[in-house]
């Protein structure tokens, strides 16, 4: 039975002692720093944004930002504002991740380094090895344990070592971040510095060609950075991570069934795979077009999801579905591509596909009568995934399951799987609750595709409860990560549900106020209490808070207690009605009711905010 590393109090990187190999004196500063200059306004998994900066970036409408802005948007019509017109933003320039260097013969600097302690090193690597190889399986176990043994004794490794350590480094940055206990201070000083030390040992140029230990440390790097205020340098990180793979030839089925060993064959499949899985994800949160299209993404055939039998193999004590969790993330992945290709133009714009049915178009379409047929395909195509799933990942088989780490894959793979479902009925959402008003609504003929739209708008609702129980139910109390993801992505998730219940809010007629506002309750809470990670959960519900009161001018019959909003209860959206079988919320959870968090959001101070800060808040 695995079991997560016990915490540990770490010094500060500050005081680490030199590396085993100092081939000069001293370290130079080597290209161009990413967290050099101020941090970006936009963290890089939600793409809120505060207003008065111009980012210069786009970012399409399958992020939850740009969702945002659409509800903002729905609201201000039905209060008879004038929409903001239309934006222009300009390519913005930025350093490279991992510096930048002028042409490719440039000589290469000499090569010095610093290590942590040993034993807080080997704490980092267990933290990763427990929480993020069993989800992104990017590095050979093996191969990497005997060359990080060897950099601290001092020996050859069969790495080039300047990407080997600058690669450790980000791993020491990313499993910093992991380190929940830490207060905020000391964990962004400790991970940035591990990071500043990886961009000084590993100057990227777009000149000199790649190698499969360098999309190694890119694809690592795209982890790291999404816990950041960076999302142009995890967009380009990941880019960077395709093309040089493309250039490896990692995309041809012939590259890895050519390689006679199978540990090297699975490694170059899963490392490709990975190139894959992070296109779709960036692709999602950014809004933006993936890079690789469906057939050559698939041309390579899947890795195993077991690992290679090798007694002599440190990872042999795995199970031997080890690697399932990532092949069925894969595979959810690309029906989450197909997703964005039907519904959201590909992410190629913010207004190609869903449509902002609230501005003035009522009229039925053969496009709405598409859509609806590739909803319920995608949905049919989720729920076969779901199915298939082996045992050990199986949401209702997460109690008989006693190892923690398939139990944790389990989990985060619900996860997945829920917010798959929102992105799939959003559209149907937008459609139902931000027209410019219910009372149109009603004036429509009762007719099956208005009603079947109904009916994914309130299963959406359904699955973003769904996921803030989830969320809520398998929170941590010591201050560990759990069976739960990342906090980053914690805070996605829960900022996406909530921005459901927000639209939500919207049709009070249909939506019961009360139920709506216990989950509404339950979202907060869980933002609040990621507050201490980052500013990220902080924006998130500044943002939320400030849409939930523009609801009390738009909708003031959505309160409890007004006619329509608390009495009609006919279309129920608690959890497990709709979803099937999620776990219940413990009783001893303090939920707030609607009347007071709608009433007194505004009366209670919210920690750092001004109310500058509120009245600048931009959704853009």
């Amino acid at each position: 039975m695995s079991n997560p590393p016990p915490q540990q109090q770490h010094s500060s990187p500050a005081g680490t002692t030199p590396g085993s190999r100092h081939e000069a004196q001293g370290q130079r500063q080597l290209g161009a720093s990413a967290c050099s200059t101020s941090p970006s306004v936009i963290d890089s998994m939600t793409a809120v944004v505060d207003e008065g900066t111009n980012t210069g970036e786009f970012f399409g409408i399958s992020s939850a930002g740009s969702f945002t802005a659409q509800i903002k948007k729905a609201i201000d019509i039905r209060l008879g504002k004038p929409g903001p017109g239309p934006s222009h933003n300009l390519p913005a320039t930025s350093r490279s991740v991992l510096g930048v260097t002028g042409a490719g013969d440039a000589p290469a600097p000499e090569l010095s380094y610093v290590l942590p302690p040993r034993r807080q090193a080997d704490h980092l690597m267990e933290l990763y090895w427990f929480y993020v190889d069993p989800l992104y399986p990017f590095l050979d176990r093996k191969r990497w344990t005997n060359a990080y043994n060897a950099i601290f004794a001092g020996t050859v490794i069969d790495f080039n070592e300047r990407i080997f350590v600058a690669t450790l480094n980000i791993i020491f940055a990313l499993s910093t971040q992991l380190l929940e206990s830490q207060s905020l201070e000391q964990r962004e000083q400790s991970s940035e510095t591990y990071f500043h030390r990886a961009q000084d040992l590993l100057p990227m140029s777009p000149w000199e060609s790649g190698s499969l230990e360098l999309v190694q440390c890119l694809l690592v790097t795209s982890q790291y950075l999404q816990s950041t205020y960076n999302p142009h340098q995890t967009w380009m990180v990941v880019g960077s991570a395709i093309r040089m793979a493309q250039g490896l030839g990692l995309h041809l089925p012939e590259t890895s069934a050519d390689r006679s060993d199978p540990g090297e064959r699975e490694l170059l499949r899963r490392i490709w795979y990975g190139c894959i899985l992070m296109d779709r994800m960036v692709s999602v949160t950014h809004g933006r077009p993936a890079m690789i299209s469906k057939r050559p993404a698939m041309a390579v055939p899947l890795p195993n999801k077991s690992p290679p039998v090798d007694p002599r193999d440190i990872t042999s004590g795995k199970d031997t579905g080890y690697y399932s969790f990532f092949v069925e993330s894969v595979r959810l992945y690309e029906i989450i591509h197909q997703t964005m290709i039907a519904l959201y133009g590909g992410s190629h714009s913010g207004r190609c596909k869903a449509k902002e049915h609230h501005v003035s178009d009522h009229d039925s379409s053969d496009n709405d009568d598409e859509d609806l047929d590739k909803v319920v395909q995608l949905d049919r195509s989720l729920s076969k995934w779901e199915k298939k799933l082996p045992d050990h990942l199986k949401w209702n088989m997460l109690e008989a399951n006693k190892d923690e780490i398939s139990r944790r894959q389990a989990v985060i793979l619900r996860m997945r799987f829920l917010h798959a479902r929102i992105l799939l009925l959003r559209p149907l959402l937008s459609r139902f609750c931000l027209t410019q008003s219910p009372a149109e609504n009603s004036l429509a003929d009762d007719t099956l595709q208005i009603r079947v739209i109904q009916q994914g708008a309130m299963f959406c609702v359904a699955t973003a409860q769904n996921i803030i129980t989830t969320l809520l139910t398998h929170q941590t109390l010591d201050s560990t990560v759990g069976l739960l993801p990342a906090w980053w992505y914690r805070v996605y998730y829960v900022y996406s549900a909530a921005t459901v219940l927000i639209a939500a809010k919207l049709r009070p007629d249909v939506f019961p106020a009360v139920e709506i506002g216990r989950s509404w309750g339950q979202a907060i809470s869980v933002l609040k209490a990621h507050e201490k990670f980052g500013q990220s959960a902080r924006r998130c519900v500044a943002a939320l808070h400030i849409l939930s009161s523009k609801i009390l001018q738009a909708v003031p019959g959505g309160l409890p207690g007004h006619e329509g909003g608390s009495k009609r209860t006919s279309c129920r959206t608690s959890e497990g009605s709709q979803t099937g079988g999620g776990p219940d919320v413990p009783a001893d959870i303090e939920l707030p009711d609607l009347v007071q968090q709608l009433a007194d959001e505004f009366e209670t101070p919210m920690p750092d905010l001004s109310y500058q800060d509120l009245a600048d808040f931009n959704f853009d």
